[in-house]
């Protein structure tokens, strides 16, 4: 089992004053959370993927697998501090809870109620600046303009080096990667209202997404029903992109890997301190009663095209995968499942 950032901070507090402190308050901040405000979100928004403790714990296993070369199992000294594992698990704690009051602007919301527990949970200001600004940073094309590169913060403990941006960073690409079959319930998806259901069928699809940081690649494994893969949904993000309101599943699957990878270019200069991801490896299958149809079995890297980007990317994956696998397109899948 690997170590989680967790693991860390707890093997942590049992030798130092600092991490023994951080801690505490990590764990009465998640048990808060847990209790007033995790449960609250899905009864406010019934239909959405899950944001709540699944969705945590799911973020803090993909941060963990970014940041496994720096954790004690695999490094005699770990280039994050104490202070550094408080922050990208708090961090992780508190960006999505703004959901309570409804999915639009909820990072906004994240300064506002992390004041409730600046007593509880914080040693000082700076901290509490610190985290909301990383747990902000996980929204928007410019969400990562906020982080500075760099800060000194001093606790009561003693002082720190602090890389924001990068911890910024690792958090909102370990958000990213956290898409999968734990933010749904299968016995739910026949009442999902049409609005909400492609996100559900694709988080659905995935059945790993894994960050490989020897290979410097997110592994992620796709698996799709050929009774859904050509339903059309509605979907307005997508129109963006192609100036259709709807979407087959299978369109919208790959549009969702352009924007992992758009993610995946925006985060990694950043936060090349601690890890390097070059490429995202997806593994598509096509199924029919969970049994792959035969030539319907793809492997896609996804990397840089070679390409420098000056600001939010836009490095293309949508057409060149149907360009060059024709035989995803939903026309053609249509015909294979009639066969």
């Amino acid at each position: 089992m690997a170590v989680t950032l967790e693991d860390e901070l707890v093997t942590r507090a049992r030798k130092s004053p600092e991490a023994d402190d951080l801690c505490v308050r990590y764990r009465a901040m998640k048990q808060y959370l847990e209790k007033e405000y995790y449960p609250w979100i899905q009864a406010n928004c019934p239909f959405y993927t899950d944001h709540g403790e699944p969705h945590i714990r799911s973020v803090i296993q993909a941060a963990s697998l970014l940041l496994s070369p720096h954790l004690s199992a695999n490094r005699r000294k770990s280039e994050l501090t104490d202070l550094d594992l408080f922050l990208v698990l708090t961090s992780i704690l508190w960006h999505d809870v703004g959901n309570v009051y409804g999915r639009s602007g909820h990072a906004t919301k994240i300064a506002e109620m992390t004041r409730e527990v600046k007593q509880l949970g914080f040693p000082n200001p700076n901290v509490h600046r610190l985290v909301n600004e990383i747990a902000l940073a996980h929204a928007g094309e410019n969400g990562l303009d906020m982080p500075r590169e760099r800060e000194d913060c001093t606790t009561s403990h003693g002082s720190y080096i602090v890389y924001p941006l990068a911890l910024a960073a690792v958090v909102r690409f370990a958000d990213e990667i956290s898409e999968n079959q734990s933010r749904i319930s299968h016995a739910m998806m026949d009442k999902i209202p049409d609005e909400n259901r492609v996100y559900w069928e694709y988080a659905k699809c995935i059945s790993a997404s894994i960050p490989d940081p020897g290979r410097q690649r997110i592994r992620i494994t796709l698996n799709i029903s050929i009774e859904t893969a050509t339903s059309l949904y509605p979907c307005p993000e997508y129109s963006t992109r192609t100036g259709k309101s709807e979407a087959t599943l299978v369109e919208y699957i790959i549009f969702r890997l352009e924007k992992m990878n758009n993610e995946r270019a925006y985060c990694a200069p950043h936060f090349s301190r601690y890890v390097t991801i070059r490429e995202i490896e997806a593994s598509l299958t096509l199924t029919r009663n969970e049994v792959r149809v035969d030539s319907y079995e793809e492997l896609v890297t996804l990397g840089d095209g070679g390409v420098k980007q000056s600001a939010y990317p836009t490095i293309e994956v949508f057409a060149p995968f149907f360009r060059d696998h024709p035989r995803w397109s939903p026309t053609e899948i249509q015909k294979a499942a009639k066969q």
